[in-house]
């Protein structure tokens, strides 16, 4: 298990007031959405008869693991592979994803269950996507400093590329967001999540980048600091380096 690094005390106050703004939100989303959430369960339950929910293990804040929550979104029963995230369902790749779950997958909703997660205080708002089981094998100690904070529903790399992007890359945006976490960022990211999943980017990503577990070049992530976070654009620097 690795072990997050002590928060110096500016930096606890602040996890302090996420985690009671993770609580807070959570509880009144949880209430709002209650509508939604009724009838995402019914239109799936119409669509494939059996459990419209699936509790898939994820690495969490300090290597400690977890059940992540979402809709079931493929017709079958869960496999080994999906159970660890190894299958090519995790990343859109999958013939049995019903068709309700291509929308669902495309706007977020399915993630809506995630709020009982951060309820919980397995995750948060903001923050690394939850670390799959199957790529624990690939890491390094550069790839575990993304797992010093709690994971996230939304985070850096899915507001700055999502699946458009290499994973190693994503990891450099999730170490970058751990270590320049402030709140003002966190509410940088949520605003631009909205903008995010309403246009859609990168939401079907493409397969050959999602296992690429190699950590980008140290001139990129020069770039990614001369420029801002915000305003980074891997497509640009991978044709400049082409």
């Amino acid at each position: 298990m690795v072990r997050p690094l002590p928060a110096a005390p500016t930096l606890r106050a602040s996890l302090a007031v996420k985690r009671a703004l993770d609580i807070a939100g959570s509880l009144l989303l949880l209430i709002i959405a209650s509508p939604v959430f009724l009838v995402i369960v019914i239109v799936l339950f119409i669509e494939r008869p059996g459990s419209v929910f699936f509790k898939q293990q994820r690495i969490g804040r300090g290597g400690r693991r977890f059940g992540l929550l979402k809709f079931s979104t493929v017709r079958r029963s869960p496999t080994a592979e999906d159970l660890s995230g190894s299958h090519a369902a995790l990343n859109g790749q999958d013939a049995d994803i019903t068709k309700v779950a291509h929308f669902l997958r495309a706007s977020g909703l399915n993630e809506l269950p995630q709020l009982v997660n951060i309820l919980r205080g397995e995750m948060s708002f903001v923050g690394p996507r939850p670390a799959v089981l199957a790529h624990e094998q690939y890491y390094t100690d550069w790839h575990r400093k993304r797992l010093e904070l709690s994971p996230g529903v939304t985070g850096l790399a899915q507001v700055c590329g999502r699946n458009a992007i290499p994973w190693g890359w994503r990891v450099a945006l999730d170490r970058y967001y751990v270590e320049h976490y402030s709140l003002a960022l966190d509410l940088a990211i949520l605003c631009k999540t909205a903008y995010v999943v309403l246009c859609r980017v990168g939401a079907e990503g493409e397969g050959s980048f999602y296992f690429d577990f190699t950590p980008p070049d140290r001139d990129i992530i020069a770039e990614l600091k001369r420029v801002g976070v915000f305003r980074f654009n891997p497509d640009a620097t991978r044709r400049g380096r082409g």
